[in-house]
């Protein structure tokens, strides 16, 4: 089942949101901004898989 919800377009969308906001960090954006942003995309994440 998770697999399926992986393919969705919301879910695509969370994961790449995740992957700016990680990008973002490595281009040296704020720590405690990026885990406040990066905590909220796991919470959708998390409502979707469940």
């Amino acid at each position: 089942m998770d697999n399926i919800m992986r393919e969705t377009p919301e879910f695509k969308t969370l994961r790449n949101e995740a992957r700016k906001a990680i990008r973002a960090y490595a281009d040296g954006a704020d720590f405690d901004a990026t885990v406040a942003r990066l905590s909220g995309i796991g919470e959708s994440m998390s409502t979707l898989l469940a």
